[in-house]
């Protein structure tokens, strides 16, 4: 026989209305006593509780499913989107929602499954603008609540993301404070807001540490091979002791180039990357890098969407940035203790 909010409410000692309030998450189950709403939940879970939402849902014409929205193609699904999708699988279940994932392959068959299903939450993982764009037109006429996840809040609709810029101007602020003074840049084009803003982050960690830009430590091209060749070319004293890769594959990359060109990792060239993935681990040199918190970003945006508390305040622009956090390995090290940094590479 299924279990009753009766039953739970007779376990633990409370009327049904507070066990009602507690299991739906409701705002007015706040006005409870928290040893109160935990004691419910336990006594639910110890019973075996099941919530029919199907029928709440029917009755209620509330869904308690969130629309994950997202780039999930079998050669093409960004590096942290597993462990973005736990954070906000997980968080979900904390307060008795569902996720539905949906590819952005077909945006108008996405929105149109959302509004058929009465989804009133999206979570959007898209970075393209014109995505976005749609994907904030669809929700605003659908009275539907949205966060965006990566780039930066618009229309109104917040976004979360790692500070890309503080990020950037903390890698550097580090490599100076161990003695690097030839900080280079690989970036990419800007395409896309966080680029700029890891860019601009670079520029004001150099800046802080006083030290001036130089335009040929600085690869913003499709072909970072050939940028990096031409910065390790040039003469002893121009050339870089570090490089910040806007991207662990970039760092990566950076640092099996300078080791086929003669120089060692980090004794004569430090790395620092981004993204803290798996790359890092694997890398000839353990990389340093930059954790992008995607777990911690799901989390966010679910508490966000929700209305439940948060430990990241939304900023004037409206967003909710969450604070770098630098990953050290061996790729780093001070700058002066290596001794063939004096080679001439062609």
């Amino acid at each position: 026989m299924a279990v009753t909010i009766k039953d739970i409410a007779k376990a633990a000692r409370v009327d049904k209305a507070a066990v009602s309030l507690t299991l739906r998450d409701r705002p007015e189950a706040q006005r409870l006593r928290p040893e109160t709403r935990e004691r419910i939940l336990k006594t639910a879970r110890e019973l075996g509780y099941q919530r029919n939402l199907l029928a709440s849902a029917t009755r209620t014409g509330v869904v308690n499913t969130i629309a994950v929205i997202g780039r999930f193609r079998k050669d093409d699904v960004p590096p942290c989107t597993n462990r973005m999708l736990a954070g906000i699988l997980t968080t979900c279940t904390q307060y008795g929602y569902n996720i539905k994932v949906y590819s952005d392959m077909n945006l108008d068959a996405v929105f149109e499954e959302i509004g058929g299903s009465r989804i009133l939450h999206v979570i959007s993982l898209l970075v393209k603008q014109e995505d976005r764009q749609r994907t904030a037109d669809f929700c605003r006429r659908g009275g539907i609540r949205l966060v965006h996840v990566f780039e930066d809040a618009s229309d109104g609709f917040p976004s979360v993301n790692t500070d890309n810029f503080a990020s950037a101007r903390e890698v550097v602020k580090h490599l100076a404070s161990i003695g690097h003074r030839r900080i280079a840049l690989l970036c990419a084009p800007h395409r896309y807001h966080y680029i700029r803003e890891r860019h601009e982050g670079y520029l004001q960690g150099l800046r802080d540490a006083g030290l001036q830009a130089d335009s040929r430590l600085i690869d913003c091209s499709e072909d970072s091979g050939q940028g990096v060749a031409a910065m390790l070319a040039l003469p002893e004293k121009e050339r870089p002791s570090a490089v910040f890769a806007l991207a662990d594959s970039l760092a990566v990359k950076a640092e099996y180039l300078a080791i086929r060109l003669g120089f060692r990792v980090p004794e004569d060239l430090s790395v620092f990357g981004f993204g803290n993935t798996e790359a890092c681990g694997t890398a000839f040199v353990p990389l340093s890098s930059v954790e992008e918190s995607p777990y911690d970003c799901g989390e966010l945006a679910v508490k966000i969407i929700l209305d439940k508390p948060a430990d990241v305040c939304r900023r004037e622009d409206g967003r909710y940035l969450i604070a770098p956090l630098l990953v050290h390995r061996d790729s780093t090290g001070p700058c002066g203790h290596g001794h063939r940094n004096n080679r001439n590479i062609k």
